[in-house]
């Protein structure tokens, strides 16, 4: 059984629409998929009927965003009610940040005299969603840089000269709202972030699962983080992490693979025999 629980659609930062993401797992044989969007379960929602229509399973997913003591940890979020009232609110109150987050970056930009406008940064996002490769991708779209990756290194990661922090929600407290929602929270490729993801810290918090396979860890960080599971007696994740074939992550949906144990865990919860 071949499965992915890692992608983005147009609801967020993705290139491609919740159809299309079934349609080419249905065409490439793959049987379960959970649509990650960046705070965002709007293409679950419009993508569960054309799966079911495809036989493919579409597990509820999200991926938040988070910053605190932990760092900007993002916290996978899987099996929880898509229609939980705590979960739609947060998603809305996040929206609206997100937008003045969005403004507030670009009249930082503006203001290092780089012409451009927080429309024409919202013309980059399909979605209601907006994040900094939106931002990105327009300050490359304008000439300012050759790629988008690098608009986003020079001027927009944390500590450039247009970065803006965002309103506080921690690793702790995603954790907490996907419980609230019924559902399962994986600390999110732990293998590629520039600073240390201290794991009893986040068992503490009540984390349930790692994302043990991504398509950016190498088999070394695939085993390192396999062994932390096993020890801790966490559930396992993977998945491409996919953003379209012209994005920052254009890894083929499928194209990670997972063990047997993490297979057979996904398949009992779902109550695929």
């Amino acid at each position: 059984m071949k499965m992915d629980l890692h992608m983005h659609s147009t609801f967020s930062d993705g290139e491609w629409t919740p159809q299309q993401l079934v349609q080419y797992a249905a065409d490439h044989h793959i049987h379960m998929i959970a649509i990650t969007d960046h705070d965002e379960i709007a293409g679950y929602h419009e993508g569960i009927t054309y799966a079911e229509t495809m036989g493919i399973t579409l597990i509820p997913g999200i991926e938040l965003n988070t910053d605190g003591p932990d760092g900007e940890l993002h916290i996978l979020g899987y099996q929880f009610d898509p229609n939980a009232p705590v979960l739609l609110n947060h998603i809305k109150t996040r929206q609206e940040q997100r937008m003045d987050w969005a403004r507030q970056i670009v009249q930082k930009l503006q203001a290092l005299d780089f012409n451009i406008t927080f429309e024409d940064c919202m013309a980059h996002a399909a979605g209601d969603v907006i994040v900094r490769t939106h931002i990105a991708t327009e300050l490359f779209a304008k000439g300012y840089f050759s790629s988008p990756r690098q608009a986003f290194n020079v001027l927009l990661r944390k500590g450039a000269p247009a970065f803006c922090p965002r309103a506080p929600f921690t690793a702790e407290d995603a954790i907490s709202l996907i419980h609230k929602a019924g559902g399962k929270a994986y600390v999110a490729h732990p293998g590629i972030y520039t600073f240390p993801v201290h794991i009893d810290r986040l068992v503490e918090y009540g984390i349930d699962g790692i994302e043990v396979f991504h398509s950016k860890h190498t088999p070394g960080q695939t085993d390192f983080w396999r062994d932390r599971a096993l020890r801790r007696g966490l559930l396992m994740s993977g998945g491409s992490d996919h953003h379209g074939p012209n994005s920052r992550n254009p890894f083929p949906i499928g194209s990670v693979e997972m063990d047997e144990a993490c297979i057979t865990q996904w398949r009992e919860k779902e109550g695929i025999l």
